[in-house]
């Protein structure tokens, strides 16, 4: 599989013209409370059923939406088959190893996916579900909200109109202290949170570099080859929680991916979740950087001087944050309505996992990878 542009694809049937779109959630865990947000903030668009196998946590979610005890269920299937439900789409929100199963099982019932990134952690499951959603007529698109943050998209912008020149470096830098044991020998607030990800064998690659990636990819095109190592640090986690990444892309530049989840770092350099990643991207004409450490801001430097704007204005991180959620299934929306592609589809987003995935070979075999 290629890691060039999507071509255009056709345009696919429009979906509920003229009434509200009925969907629900699959999986209740801790992501799925920002998507539910997300989609009460969205009009013409309505989640009427809430599927999880932990009945407690799915309750405590529909209350907050108003959906009845009536309407929750103990799996995606017993949920698929309930046709008093109706449902034009299921936003898929569980862990990555259940994707395939949910996305099958939707597409044979005819119902579109919204899926939660990673959409999997073998190319090969997701390039299934890409492909049998695609037999189905079921559209498939991978809820990545990260390139959906407000600052990304200005920064596209930026380059798009030339205000850099032509793009030869980006790089993100983020130091954390997410799975480091604690002096209070509580569990960090990530394992806590997410505690699956104590036992994940491809950790911060798969959890947080996979974003950067697929912003790189936005901001940049096609990636031609990577270099990588990593290591874990953390007594707490079996995956890696340190990486370094270098991309090589057809366009030729190269980006630079530096992240860590075991730093220890002083209190007021930890990121709030919600803040922007630390970012440079530079041209043959300028530079745009992303400052995290002194109130989000957005500047671009060039030959004429230093313009500076807010990277998220009239907004705390925390709302920012939600809103990348809510653009982003706000774009699913608009695409079902309108019956066009998502720049988001499976069949792109197939590319983002390929590169993450080819950073885990480059790193075992010291060595750079190509992507063919």
């Amino acid at each position: 599989m290629g890691l060039s542009d999507t071509a255009a694809a056709p345009r696919q049937p429009t979906v509920g013209a003229g009434r509200r779109l009925r969907g629900a959630l699959v999986g209740a865990g801790s992501i799925a409370s920002y998507h539910m947000a997300a989609w009460r903030a969205i009009e013409d668009v309505e989640i009427v059923a809430i599927a999880d196998p932990i009945h407690s946590r799915a309750a405590a979610l529909a209350v907050e939406s108003g959906i009845g005890d009536g309407h929750l269920y103990d799996g995606h299937l017993s949920l698929l088959e309930a046709e008093a439900e109706d449902l034009d789409f299921v936003d898929i929100a569980t862990v990555p190893p259940l994707h395939r199963e949910q996305v099958e099982a939707a597409a044979d019932c005819g119902v579109h996916v919204l899926c939660q990134k990673p959409f999997a952690f073998e190319l090969a499951d997701a390039e299934f579900m890409a492909r049998h959603c695609a037999e189905r007529g079921v559209r498939c698109i991978v809820n990545e909200n990260w390139r959906w943050r407000s600052w990304y998209r200005r920064v596209k912008e930026l380059v798009d109109a030339g205000a850099v020149g032509t793009p030869h470096y980006a790089a993100f830098t983020c130091h954390r202290d997410m799975v480091l044991p604690q002096a209070d020998g509580e569990l960090p607030q990530l394992l806590t949170r997410q505690p699956y990800t104590r036992e994940m064998s491809q950790l911060i690659i798969l959890e947080w570099g996979i974003h950067l990636m697929d912003v790189l990819r936005f901001l940049l095109g096609p990636v031609d080859s990577v270099r990588a190592s990593t290591r874990t640090i953390s007594p707490l986690v079996r995956g890696e929680d340190v990486a370094l990444v270098e991309l090589a892309f057809a366009a030729g530049a190269t980006g630079l991916i530096d992240i860590s989840w075991a730093s220890r770092i002083r209190p007021e350099r930890r990121l709030i979740r919600g803040n922007v990643d630390p970012f440079l991207l530079e041209g043959d004409a300028g530079s745009i950087e992303l400052d995290a450490q002194s109130g989000d801001v957005l500047y671009l430097n060039t030959g004429e001087g230093t313009a500076a704007e807010p990277a998220h204005p009239g907004l705390t991180p925390a709302e920012a944050y939600q809103r990348s959620f809510e653009a982003c299934q706000r774009n699913f929306v608009r695409c079902l309505r309108e019956g066009r592609h998502s720049e988001n589809e499976a069949d792109d987003n197939l590319q983002t996992l390929a590169l993450a995935l080819a950073t885990y070979e480059a790193a075992a075999g010291g060595r750079a990878v190509a992507l063919q």
